[in-house]
Formats: C-alpha cells, sequence, structure tokens
C-alpha cells in the first residue's frame, strides 16, 4: 500500500470508530430517555445492562484495562486523617457492591501502603467474599501513596504569607474553616507543581510523577494483555498519572486533582506499546442511591 493509500486507511478507520461511538452513545441516550421513574433496583438493573451489552471493537479488547480507584472518605480535620471514616467505609461497599452486579472480577488488585487505601481495599473484597466470589490478595506498591500535602504546605507557606500578609490568618484555621483551608492549601499546590520552589525537604511534582509510573510499568511488565486491574491509590496519584499520560501540566493536573471524588473510579487502557487513559473519575455507584451527601472529595 503506498503512503497515500495508508493515509486513507487510517483515515477510514478513525471515521468508522466515531460512527461506532457515536451510535453507542446515541442509543444509550434514547435507552436513557425511555426510562421514566423507576425504582432504584430497576435503575441498577440498567446500569449492568449498559456496562456488558455494547463489546468493545476488538483491538481494543486485546488491551488491559487498571482501574484506579480513590479511597473512600478519610477522616478530614481530625488529629489522624490517615483512616476510612464511616461514609468512607459505606462508599467502599456501594463502589464493590456495584462492580459485582456489574460482574466485575480483577485479575489483580493493588494499593498504596496507606491506612486509607488499605482499608478501601479490603471493605471492597470483604463485598466480594460475602457475595461468595473471591479475589486475589492485595499486593502493596507504595508508589500508589498520596503526596504528603502537610510537608509541602510547610514549605510553600513561607513564601506565599510574603506574597500575601492575609495568610497568616488563615493557616491556624485551616481545618476548622473551609475557606481558609482552600487559599491556604490549594495555593501551596499550585505553587509546589510549578516545580520553581523545590527543596530536598519534600517530593517535588516530577518525582511522584515518577514514583506512580514506576508502580504503573511494573503492573504493565506483570500482567499482560486482557487484564484487569484494580489499584486503590489517592487523587494525587490518579492526578499524576493522568498528567504523565496525556502530557498535561501539574497546574492543570492538580485542579483535576481536586475534582477526584471518593471511590470514584478512573481507567487507564495499556499494551506492550502504550498506556492511554479511557475514563476519568466515574461516580456512577454513588449517583444510583440517590443520596447527594455520598459524594465527597475530602
Amino acid at each position: 500500500m503506498n503512503r497515500e493509500g495508508a493515509k486513507n486507511a487510517k483515515k477510514n478507520a478513525k471515521i468508522c470508530f466515531l460512527a461506532y461511538l457515536a451510535s453507542w452513545r446515541f442509543n444509550l441516550r434514547s435507552r436513557i430517555d425511555k426510562r421514566g421513574r423507576e425504582s432504584k433496583s430497576e435503575k441498577r438493573a440498567f446500569a449492568h445492562n449498559i456496562l456488558t451489552i455494547s463489546p468493545l471493537p476488538r483491538y481494543l479488547q486485546a488491551m488491559s484495562i487498571i482501574y484506579m480507584i480513590r479511597h473512600g472518605q478519610a477522616s478530614f480535620g481530625h488529629e489522624d486523617y490517615d483512616h476510612l471514616s464511616t461514609l468512607g467505609r459505606r462508599q467502599a461497599r456501594i463502589l464493590a457492591q456495584f462492580l459485582f452486579r456489574t460482574g466485575f472480577q480483577p485479575d489483580a488488585v493493588y494499593s498504596g501502603t496507606m491506612l486509607r487505601q488499605k482499608e478501601t481495599a479490603e471493605e471492597f473484597l470483604s463485598v466480594y467474599r460475602e457475595g461468595g466470589r473471591t479475589l486475589p490478595n492485595v499486593e502493596q506498591l507504595s508508589g500508589f501513596n498520596e503526596f504528603d500535602s502537610g510537608s509541602i504546605v510547610e514549605a510553600m507557606f513561607p513564601s506565599m504569607a510574603v506574597e500575601d500578609p492575609t495568610l497568616e490568618h488563615d493557616l491556624p484555621k485551616m481545618f476548622s474553616n473551609m475557606g481558609s483551608f482552600k487559599r491556604v492549601f490549594e495555593g501551596a499546590m499550585l505553587k509546589w507543581v510549578t516545580g520553581r520552589f523545590d527543596t530536598p525537604r519534600i517530593e517535588s511534582w516530577k518525582d511522584l510523577q515518577a514514583r506512580v509510573f514506576e508502580s504503573l510499568r511494573q503492573i504493565r511488565e506483570k500482567h499482560g494483555r486482557g487484564k484487569t486491574i484494580a489499584v486503590f491509590t489517592s487523587g494525587g496519584a490518579i492526578a499524576a498519572s493522568l498528567s504523565y499520560v496525556l502530557g498535561i501540566p501539574g497546574e492543570h493536573a492538580m485542579r483535576l486533582n481536586w475534582q477526584v471524588v471518593n471511590t470514584s473510579i478512573s481507567r487507564f487502557m495499556y499494551n506492550e506499546e502504550r498506556i492511554t487513559v479511557s475514563g476519568f473519575n466515574s461516580i456512577s455507584h454513588l449517583e444510583l442511591e440517590g443520596e447527594p451527601s455520598l459524594v465527597t472529595y475530602r
């Protein structure tokens, strides 16, 4: 095939794939519009159907999928943040129940070494055991741990206070006033990701990207084609993965990090040649419950 023919073939393949997606979305939208008011159980059954009736194209079926799952709500504002709240445990169980019904059966399960990540994985596995299905033992990779936000705020704050002295009043109220928390925390994180204020005392944004992607590399190397992998991690690790895979600037990735909902699912597909993003921040399992209070960010 000459160069022009190859170019046309590639263009036609792209058109066919876009047509496939458009058809799938149109059919899905039509079916959703016809649902009307239904019971929660009927909505769950419909959710199961839309996840299973539309097979992926064959060339995508050969790729493996990593489900990166943010931990459930931790104990924000408490002295020991690193453990799940009562709501966080419920979120993890709702996620497991939802995926159990869809037939989700990962070939491997990973988590970081932080308690909130491990507890989310434990709640998830317990639901499967109660349903009579077993999952592989959880393997821990510290590369999926969250960045140390406390150390970052401590390192960034002196220069922030020079630029805006009013922040001195916000610092003592960080964990009791959401406005103060936002001004101090978000300002520190946006400074940190630029790399212009790096110090040996803290992990840099680039170092975070490198360790997260190294953990993803280990998974890709260990698990071949057609595998499904679950990873229980944190918002920062998910944002770093998005930044690395998509090549987006750290500032944009950090803003995405603030949108990552507790127990949301972000998906990455990979084969021997590449890794790509196929979904971000899915919370269908929480939305189906019809309780807005289940959607939390910290």
